[in-house]
């Protein structure tokens, strides 16, 4: 079986992760994250970009709605954006109708997290590659 079906409390870890995710969009919409004078530490000292340069960029852009700027920033970051905006958005409405939570099989689980390790290699291929071409 894929999925099975828990019944959880109120509030607990599904709802605590879809408030980061909401208060990621918030600060990313409307707090001027973009003019603090930080640079990605991999890249101020070894001049190449680590796995999650433009990360920050993609996430305030995709808020602002320019998808283009998001994906050109961070094509990853800008997934992880709209799966994290929409994964609040769907907990919300899950808790507000008392449906239960769906439970990944193990086996579903691992698959994820391989898929997810593979993303961010590929992502930051990408992003030394943008690099090293500029």
């Amino acid at each position: 079986m894929i999925l099975a079906w828990k019944r959880t409390e109120r509030f607990g870890h599904p709802e605590v992760f879809a408030a980061i995710a909401l208060l990621s969009f918030l600060v990313a919409r409307f707090v001027p994250v973009l003019g603090l004078p930080f640079v990605c530490p991999l890249k101020g000292l070894a001049g190449i970009p680590c796995a999650t340069c433009g990360m920050t960029h993609a996430f305030v852009h995709l808020a602002h709605g320019d998808v283009g700027l998001a994906a050109a920033a961070s094509p990853l970051g800008a997934l992880l954006a709209a799966l994290a905006w929409s994964y609040a958005a769907l907990d919300l409405a899950r808790a507000a109708l008392g449906a239960p939570l769906p439970v990944p099989s193990p086996r579903v689980l691992r698959a994820a997290t391989a898929a997810g390790i593979a993303l961010l290699l590929v992502n930051w291929a990408w992003l030394v590659v943008r690099e090293a071409r500029s």
